[in-house]
């Protein structure tokens, strides 16, 4: 179990550099882009709490709709959904990034906010 635990933790950890790779972009985020969430839908906080542990990602999705997917060779997938700052650009953005496990269900969730300056 711990070393499920570890794998996990480092998955996430990737995922997480990769989203802020992907941030440290600072292009302007395309709203119709998959994971790109506006202003009528719910607050980053409120879509994490949608989302509990065990839960299967046709669930996530029909919750929140389709997100940035990132899929790894251990079979963890991690789903990046991001919420433009006032300026629209990535660099700005708060994202709810959700790991899963190989079995296809959340393990965990984070919000990352996004840079303010």
């Amino acid at each position: 179990m711990k070393r499920t635990a570890t794998i996990a933790t480092i998955a996430l950890s990737i995922a997480l550099t990769l989203a802020g790779c992907a941030m440290e972009g600072g292009g302007t985020l395309d709203a119709a882009s998959p994971g790109v969430r506006n202003a009528q839908g719910p607050r980053p906080e409120a879509a994490q709490a949608m989302v509990h542990a065990g839960e299967t990602t046709a669930a996530v999705a029909a919750a929140l709709g389709a997100a940035n997917g990132y899929r790894f060779d251990s079979g963890y997938e991690v789903w990046v959904y991001r919420w433009p700052g006032a300026d629209r650009s990535a660099r700005g953005a708060t994202e709810l990034v959700i790991l899963f496990g190989p079995d296809g269900t959340v393990r965990k969730t984070r919000i990352r906010p996004g840079a303010t300056s």
